[in-house]
């Protein structure tokens, strides 16, 4: 019988097909993310126990000061063991694919520095997955050792298979040549990276609960999958004057947002709400898109919005606990470009790695009761044979 894992790979691999006829063959000119933090924020440590020899995870300080969740307890064995099953590694695992780029001529995959330090710095490790068509057979190994958060980034928009724009939602030729003109890297596809993040969000995410934190397209795909739609472009179909990207300001550039209160993000900027707690507050955030959520999926509740009234974050309050392993949220913002104009937008990530944490946690804990029973029935079993 398949496992879950297989059936999902299997699955994917039929999507991926039905992608490539979709694809626009050619050239990727979008912008890579060469900026790298000055300063790298404390790092995990790991120390060795000098009697067992035995990885201790000590994770950073947190933000908020609250205590951090203790992960898997490491098995022991009794004394007179002749082996010793090797420690679990202490860190939750986030898996983030790849974007393609460009350069001198070729293609190189790329994950900015500012995420991987950011999911590294509140203790998870970040699993890099080549967005290349060949990882849709070797996916399976990627998933071998848990998969604790996804954290699904920028790129190009959402292929049409996976009907971003609706039922209904066919868009005029004349539309779409104007918009790629004015916006070529961004809606030249990329149908491996698609198939491989949609796997994933709706196997994981969806299917088991993984905590998730989607920033720009990562925020636009999980409400496409939840049943949500996009604008293609906004400005050709809202007719807004608030400028979402400026090509000759990736890193500089501002917007002003409205944060609704009594939400996770006005928890994280709780300082910005001081003396205003019940109502909204405007934040300057970074963003970078030509594309907008034009319908919010059912389940998902609002965060904030630009001037505008385009959305530009939500959460699934069925799915937001961090304390207990639930993490689901979409900013179309860019907050790990934003880390020196507020404090709250490490509290994002911090929040997402402390989910994960959880989550690993509870993970381990079945494994260990599904080991434990079993051992159980193993035993009992052989019992009955001795009767």
């Amino acid at each position: 019988m398949a496992t879950s894992i297989q059936r999902s790979v299997s699955a994917m691999r039929v999507a991926c097909n039905a992608a490539r006829s979709w694809t626009r063959r050619g050239a990727v000119s979008s912008t890579a993310n060469t900026h790298v933090a000055n300063k790298r924020a404390q790092q995990p440590r790991m120390a060795r126990s000098a009697q067992h020899q035995v990885a201790v995870f000590s994770p950073p300080p947190s933000l908020d000061g609250r205590a951090w969740p203790a992960l898997g307890a490491h098995v022991q064995h009794g004394e007179g063991s002749s082996a010793q099953a090797p420690a679990p590694s202490p860190w939750a695992r986030v898996l983030i694919v790849s974007r393609k780029h460009l350069r001198k001529g070729k293609f190189v995959d790329f994950v900015g520095e500012y995420h991987i330090d950011l999911v590294q710095r509140f203790g998870a490790v970040p699993v890099l997955i080549p967005r290349t068509e060949t990882t849709t057979q070797q996916l399976e190994a990627y998933l071998e050792g848990g998969v604790d958060g996804i954290l699904v980034m920028e790129g190009q928009d959402i292929g049409d298979e996976y009907k971003p724009y609706g039922e209904e939602g066919e868009v005029s030729a004349e539309l779409k040549m104007e918009i790629q003109q004015k916006h070529a890297g961004d809606v030249e596809l990329d149908s491996a990276k698609d198939c491989i993040e949609w796997a994933l969000v709706r196997d994981k995410v969806l299917g088991e609960g993984v905590p998730y934190l989607g920033l720009c397209r990562g925020s636009q795909m999980l409400n496409v999958a939840m049943g949500g739609t996009l604008y293609f472009d906004v400005v050709a179909e809202t007719g807004t004057t608030v400028k979402h990207i400026d090509y000759d300001n990736y890193d500089g550039h501002r917007h002003p947002i409205s944060v609704l209160p009594n939400t996770p993000l006005s928890e994280w900027f709780h300082e910005e709400f001081s003396g205003r707690e019940n109502e909204s507050i405007e934040l300057s955030v970074n963003s970078y898109h030509h594309q907008g959520i034009k319908k919010l999926a059912p389940g998902l509740e609002p965060l904030c919005h630009s001037l505008d009234g385009l959305l530009e974050g939500y959460y699934d309050p069925k799915f937001f606990d961090p304390e207990n392993g639930r993490f689901r949220v979409g900013l179309q913002w860019h907050p790990e470009r934003m880390m020196d104009d507020y404090v709250g937008c490490a509290r994002v990530y911090q929040d997402f790695i402390r989910a994960a944490s959880r989550h690993k946690e509870l993970r381990m804990q079945r494994a260990r009761g599904r080991l434990v029973s079993g051992m159980g029935s193993r035993a009992e079993t052989q019992q009955q044979m001795v009767r």
